[in-house]
């Protein structure tokens, strides 16, 4: 019993190796593009008076999870959504063709999975019995910084398609939980998720971000109207840890999604 602890230890070692390795390989690409579009940035010189856009948006989401199945089983995705306000701007003046936004969304997820309920009378036996079912709702603020590339020039043709990618910075907010057994509430409770890799504190780290998206553009008024279909790829997992969990609990996401949306020129 004592050698299938020791190798089921060293098998989690090894797999949490693995995926730090990966994580850091995602981040260090990630640095090396963002560095590329700073200099590409830093190289060009902007208009005077850069023409400004304001941008909403309202989306759904099609959540998808990995997570430590040693201590956890059976994620199912809940209900997740997404709403944002940006500023955009055109960087090639009356082109109308390259942009760049930056804003404020907040973001929704839910989802539930199987795990260990530890009482205070109860031992830490990791025996594969989990039977208490957790049902997670999520917040977070996202920051988004992104660059978007029209193949038609919004101020001269009636529609137009695009895409773009960017870079999310992810802020972890305030969350709640449930737990239950044999559809019996056993626990409510509240927790502040963090990051398993933090990026400049433990409750930020970051999406990669890619879009297509489709827009009705009004030449000669002001106000536009878009749909995307967009993706994007956490970076670091969350930590789920309270007294009567098991360690080690952590779930990663990545998610497509559809949005709907509008935007003004300023």
């Amino acid at each position: 019993m004592h050698n299938v602890q020791i190798v089921t230890w060293a098998f989690q070692k090894q797999n949490l190796l693995l995926q730090q390795m990966k994580k850091l390989v995602l981040h260090i690409v990630l640095v090396f593009w963002l560095l590329s579009v700073t200099s590409i940035l830093a190289c060009y010189q902007p208009p005077k008076n850069p023409i400004r856009f304001s941008k909403w948006t309202a989306g759904i989401l099609l959540q998808r999870y990995y997570y430590n199945s040693f201590h956890s089983r059976d994620v199912n995705a809940g209900i997740s959504f997404m709403s944002g306000f940006y500023q955009e701007f055109a960087v090639d003046g009356m082109k109308n063709k390259n942009f760049v936004s930056v804003g404020a969304e907040y973001l929704y997820q839910s989802f539930s999975f199987y795990s260990y309920y530890f009482t205070q009378d109860t031992m830490m036996l990791y025996n594969g019995k989990m039977d208490y079912r957790y049902h997670l709702k999520i917040n977070e603020l996202n920051i988004p910084l992104l660059y978007k590339h029209s193949f038609g020039r919004e101020n001269n043709d009636v529609s137009s398609v695009y895409f773009a990618v960017g870079y999310i910075y992810r802020i972890l907010l305030p969350s709640s939980f449930a737990v239950n057994k044999d559809g019996m509430n056993i626990k409510l409770d509240k927790f502040r998720p963090e990051f398993k890799i933090p990026v400049l504190n433990r409750y930020g780290n970051s999406y990669a971000h890619l879009s297509i998206g489709f827009q009705k553009n009004n030449p000669q008024g002001k106000m536009r109207f878009f749909v995307e279909l967009f993706a994007r790829y956490g970076f670091s997992p969350l930590m789920f840890k309270k007294n009567y969990t098991a360690n080690n609990l952590y779930f990663g996401n990545y998610f497509l999604g559809f949005s709907v949306g509008m935007k003004w020129r300023r």
